[in-house]
């Protein structure tokens, strides 16, 4: 029997999957023990400012928050140095994700802090954070999740307040610009720091359905590749629906205007 191209994207989908949630398991857990926890938001901001800048794509944005949280966690870091550890995490992260002609130079990255440093004190940094990752900074994201799933998030047959899709393109695009809100409400709130990547990225796409009025709001398709069903997606995806309420376009602009996605063509076209 010969698979056809959806079967086997499907399965290579979900092989990446597994991989992930093994990942997942290996990760340490936060803590939200760190001084610093009250000045994540204004860090994340600065970050992504930072990320618009420099050009940078929405996965190595959301890596390096990661990173950010973690290494924070781990440490009593004093205010002037936050930016500078913010600075850190982007420069890993964008070595992950990045292309090679896209990674910002040091001497570029040091210009950006609100006060001067030497570039060799800024390598030093980047030393100390790879050892305190041992050299592991390959953590799975929500981001590139959802971006892996979104291909299968929405299907023609899909129904959109009760009736048949009428634009399918159209449809598309809402639903992919509510995944991209739904993402920068999980990247700010520190509410959602200890879900797991997998968890997260299905919940991003459940909770964005959802407010694009899409039915069903869980595709089998989805529960089957993912392994998550609706029951285990509610509690997330609950709360991701309400502070999208909550926080309205004009609060979640300025995080997701500027810095793009890996799949920048095709996460904003709707042209399938």
């Amino acid at each position: 029997m010969v698979l056809d191209q959806s079967d086997l994207a499907s399965e290579y989908v979900e092989d990446i999957l597994a991989w992930i949630k093994v990942k997942e398991t290996k990760v340490s857990k936060l803590q939200l023990l760190s001084p610093q926890l009250d000045s994540r938001r204004q860090l994340v901001d600065w970050s992504c400012e930072v990320a618009v800048k420099l050009k940078l794509t929405t996965q190595t944005i959301h890596l390096a928050v990661k990173l950010l949280d973690h290494f924070m966690d781990g440490h009593d870091i004093e205010d002037p140095q936050l930016y500078l550890v913010c600075l850190g995490c982007l420069q890993l992260a964008a070595k992950m994700h990045e292309k090679e002609t896209n990674i910002p130079r040091g001497s570029k990255i040091v210009a950006l802090l609100p006060e001067p440093l030497s570039l060799s004190a800024f390598l030093s940094l980047e030393f100390v954070m790879l050892n305190f990752f041992e050299w592991d900074i390959c953590m799975p994201t929500s981001c590139y999740l959802t971006e892996l799933l979104l291909p299968h998030s929405i299907h023609p047959t899909d129904r959109q307040w009760g009736r048949p899709i009428a634009n399918f393109r159209t449809a598309k695009a809402e639903l992919h610009l509510a995944v991209k809100e739904m993402l920068d409400i999980g990247l700010q709130e520190e509410t959602m720091m200890q879900v797991v990547p997998s968890l997260m990225a299905c919940s991003v796409l459940q909770a964005s359905r959802l407010v694009c009025g899409m039915f069903p709001d869980w595709p089998d398709q989805l529960d089957t590749m993912t392994g998550y069903t609706r029951d285990q997606l509610e509690l997330i995806t609950d709360s991701l629906v309400s502070l999208h309420k909550l926080h309205g376009e004009e609060v979640l602009c300025p995080v997701d205007e500027g810095y793009h996605s890996n799949i920048s063509v095709g996460y904003y076209s709707p042209e399938k």
